[in-house]
């Protein structure tokens, strides 16, 4: 699942103006890339004034291995999904150590959870691209 907020033309402007960001930058606060105290303002802003969310079904950014026990979906920085085929038990990793775990997965909350091991990829790589 996509997250995003859907502004006018007129809105996206008028925040370029009011933050004096690019619109880059803009698009980025709106669709949950960055997470500064100011582009929380700037979707704050936008919420405020007529922009709304939108979720969209979403695609992960991984590689996918099938095995007769597992489903791996290994994502950038490290980042890794494993889901067991017999229990649905899931385990997000963070450098093949376990950082989080989940009972019963279904296929809706799979998608939940892989848009979060996404972002996870994301903040990872963003961080080690600033080092």
């Amino acid at each position: 699942m996509r997250i995003f907020i859907k502004v006018a033309d007129s809105l996206r402007l008028e925040l370029a103006e009011k933050f004096q960001l690019s619109k880059v930058s803009i698009w980025s606060a709106l669709n949950y890339l960055t997470y500064s105290d100011r582009a929380e303002s700037v979707r704050r802003y936008a919420l405020e004034h007529g922009g709304s969310i939108v979720e969209q079904d979403f695609t992960p950014n991984c590689r996918i291995k099938h095995t007769t026990t597992e489903i791996i979906q290994t994502f950038a920085g490290g980042i890794q999904v494993r889901i067991n085929r017999q229990n649905s038990h899931a385990r997000v990793l963070e450098d093949d150590k376990e950082i989080e775990s989940y009972d019963n997965v279904t296929v809706q909350s799979w998608g939940n959870l892989l848009h979060h091991a996404q972002e996870l990829s994301e903040q990872r790589v963003a961080a080690a691209a600033r080092k």
